[in-house]
C-alpha cells in the first residue's frame, strides 16, 4: 500500500495545456496531486499535462487556484518510485525540462550567418533543425533568437539534420517563461 504523502521538491516542470506549453515550478508532489506555481491563468476543471524533469508526464485536471499556485489533481495515481526518481533526477542539463517551440532562429558562425528552425528550448539550450549540415560538434556559435537576443552557445551533438546547442550562460526561469508567453499567445 502506497502512502499518500506529498514531497516538497521545488524544481522546474512543464505544463502542457490546450493552448501552449509553459514552465512551472513544482512545489509539492504526491501520488494524487501536485501544487505548482505558474504565470499562466488556469481555470478549475481545465485538463493539463504536468511534465516532470525525469521525463514522466502526468495527465491532470486543475483543482483550484491559490494566487499564482494551482493544484493539479492527477487522473491516475503516480507511483512513489516516480516521485523519488523526480527528486533524484533532473539535476543536469540533459534532464532539463524542454518546451517544444518551433520558431526560426539565426546562427552566427565564423563563416557567416545561417537560418535554422528551433525545435525545442530549455533553460540550458536548444535543439535546432540544421538542414545545411554546417554546424559541427564543439563549434562555438552565437544564436540569435527574436525576443531573447544573442546567446553564445556550443554545439554539443549532431544527429542527422538536428543539433543540440548548450548556452554558455543558462537562461533565467522568468526570462524563458515570459518569452514563451509572448510567442505562444
Amino acid at each position: 500500500m502506497e502512502v499518500n504523502k506529498a514531497v516538497t521538491i521545488l524544481h522546474v516542470g512543464k505544463l502542457v495545456t490546450a493552448r501552449r506549453e509553459c514552465l512551472c515550478v513544482v512545489h509539492s508532489l504526491s501520488p494524487r496531486e501536485a501544487l505548482v506555481r505558474t504565470s499562466v491563468p488556469m481555470t478549475a476543471g481545465e485538463s493539463v499535462t504536468l511534465g516532470l524533469r525525469n521525463g514522466f508526464s502526468v495527465p491532470a485536471v486543475v483543482g483550484m487556484n491559490i494566487g499564482d499556485h494551482v493544484s493539479l489533481l492527477f487522473e491516475e495515481h503516480i507511483a512513489i518510485s516516480t516521485i523519488i526518481a523526480e527528486q533524484r533526477n533532473g539535476r543536469s542539463e540533459r534532464e532539463a525540462v524542454r518546451l517544444n517551440i518551433f520558431t526560426p532562429v539565426t546562427v552566427a558562425t565564423g563563416t557567416g550567418m545561417q537560418a535554422c528552425m528551433m525545435q525545442d528550448i530549455s533553460l540550458f539550450g536548444v535543439k535546432l533543425l540544421d538542414e545545411s549540415g554546417e554546424l559541427r560538434e564543439n563549434m562555438q556559435v552565437q544564436l540569435i533568437i527574436e525576443g531573447l537576443g544573442k546567446r553564445d552557445a556550443t554545439v554539443r551533438w549532431r544527429e542527422d539534420a538536428y543539433v543540440g546547442l548548450r548556452f554558455e550562460v543558462a537562461l533565467g526561469f522568468k526570462l524563458l517563461d515570459e518569452w514563451t508567453a509572448q510567442i505562444t499567445t
